[in-house]
């Protein structure tokens, strides 16, 4: 695919104040996002030999996205699959919020270069940077067929939830994607909310899974 960029040095809220201010602004709560990264490690750690090679890390990205979006249905926002996309969606911010792994630069407050998604992203992702970028109002006649017939699916500008879960570490950030490169990897952000994430309690990593999963239930009961 043709590279879609808007090149520009990131907004990066990175303090404790100013995450909280932004997430708040995003009527997200710093607690729910913690709490999905935290069910992605312990999914991760609890994946045996025993299972297909791919468990862990798709179990590190799945459990995240069913603990976010979850939590935020739960305040009124509500669920969409477009294309087996997982969005979670507030029309009352008028924003999208999807979950994604990221590199080893996710999370990192001055990266040597900005973070990138994992794995390459389809064509409504590279809708959603087209959205969150405004070309779809520019220039919305240009836009290459494939992406113009998810003009009204991806309505909002759309955050990704990016991750980057190993052994021993998280980390995280909320953040405003307006770049894609030519492989389908985001890999530029308007906006950076970096994230601090403590480890899970040893407790809630049992290596003697039942396959259920870890629960995670984030008790999240006020707006920050």
């Amino acid at each position: 695919m043709q590279a879609l960029s808007q090149p520009s040095e990131p907004v990066v809220h990175a303090t404790p104040l100013s995450v909280k201010e932004k997430l708040q602004r995003l009527d997200i709560p710093l607690e729910l996002l913690i709490a999905g990264a935290q069910a992605g490690f312990i999914e991760r750690q609890n994946a045996s030999r025993g299972d297909p090679v791919t468990k862990a890390g798709t179990d590190a990205w799945s459990y995240p996205v069913r603990v976010v979006r979850e939590g935020l249905e739960a305040r009124g926002w509500r669920l969409d699959d477009p294309k087996n996309l997982p969005l979670v969606i507030s029309d009352e911010r008028k924003i999208n919020v999807t979950v994604s792994s990221g590199d080893e630069m996710t999370g990192v407050e001055k990266p040597r270069r900005p973070p990138r998604s994992k794995n390459p992203k389809g064509v409504l992702l590279e809708c959603a940077v087209e959205r969150n970028i405004g070309q779809f109002d520019m220039f919305p006649d240009e836009l290459p067929e494939n992406v113009m017939k998810f003009d009204k699916t991806l309505e909002y500008p759309t955050w990704v939830f990016l991750l980057y879960i190993t052994d021993d570490e998280i980390r995280a950030e909320l953040s405003l994607p307006n770049s894609i490169d030519g492989s389908d990897h985001l890999d530029g952000w308007a906006e950076r909310i970096v994230l601090h994430v403590p480890l899970p309690d040893e407790e809630q990593i049992d290596d003697t899974d039942n396959g259920e999963g870890a629960e995670i239930v984030p008790t999240v009961t006020a707006k920050i």
